[in-house]
């Protein structure tokens, strides 16, 4: 299972795993239409993302409504990781899974080996949130570190980990990407995929307005200044973003196939994925 965004293989990492894709057994409920429930929208109203459709990707969800099902009860399980160029596990690490407006519905603390578990009543009803997790010490020096799943969890969730940076490991994240790091803001590490969860390699990342600044994963796991999109990897980060969401799209031989508004904290870092 492959995790985006982790300094310098940490800064690919910062907390998104890979698949998400119903684990082996995940029953989805048909009720949950019946108890009123709306799904909510892809994105319908994009360009045509041209030749980019023909070179072995899968844009065909682009504008289909999202399934409504889930499970009664959501578990994700996963680690803490300290970043750095080899990552360490980091025991008493408060776990946090919150709702898009912030309230908190199950936490856990980490273990000596890192290991989480959360569970949460979902009541069968797909789940919109984050989860968080936040080094016991302030004084520490310890960012928080977010991860969003790129459309609401309906399965379990497993190997989901959260890497932690403390001043010097963004730092030096910033420096291999020559960014100045910016008091108050927010760092996005995506993974821009297709329908089918394949990276796609090529693609030009943006923001509303321009916020912040876009750096693209190379082959080393590194992120470059001087790349111009995405590589095989489909990592991207950005640095430097304000305020507490950013309009991000993807585009491909000019069309924008993927766009989304994600959720964003200021100097803390937030792993998601961007797709169609």
């Amino acid at each position: 299972m492959r995790v985006p965004m982790v300094l310098i293989s940490s800064v690919v990492v910062f907390a998104c795993g890979k698949s998400e894709a119903p684990d082996a057994g995940a029953v989805d409920s048909g009720s949950v239409e019946d108890a009123g429930f709306v799904a909510p929208l892809c994105l319908v109203d994009v360009e045509d993302a041209g030749p980019g459709t023909d070179a072995g990707l899968d844009f065909s969800c682009r504008g289909r409504t999202q399934p409504s099902g889930g499970q009664a009860e959501l578990v994700i399980t996963g680690k803490t990781s300290r970043a750095g160029f080899m990552r360490t596990p980091m025991s008493n690490i408060l776990v946090e899974l919150l709702r898009t407006d912030g309230t908190v519905v199950a936490s856990a603390t980490s273990t000596d080996a890192g290991l989480y578990r959360l569970t949460f009543d979902a009541g069968c009803f797909p789940f919109a949130g984050e989860v968080r997790a936040t080094h016991p010490s302030p004084d520490a020096g310890f960012a928080l570190s977010y991860s969003s799943p790129g459309t609401p969890w309906r399965y379990d969730r497993s190997n989901l980990e959260l890497v932690l940076f403390d001043e010097s490991t963004r730092g030096l994240a910033a420096g291999i990407a020559n960014v100045t790091l910016v008091d108050g803001g927010a760092v996005l590490a995506m993974t821009v995929e297709d329908c089918a969860g394949n990276p796609v390699e090529g693609a030009v990342v943006t923001t509303a307005s321009g916020a912040g600044e876009v750096r693209y994963v190379g082959g080393s796991g590194l992120p470059s200044s001087t790349l111009a999109s995405t590589g095989a990897s489909g990592d991207v980060v950005i640095f430097n973003l304000p305020g507490d969401s950013v309009d991000v799209s993807a585009s491909l031989d000019g069309g924008v196939f993927a766009r989304r508004v994600v959720k964003v904290h200021g100097d803390a870092a937030t792993g998601t994925f961007l797709s169609p």
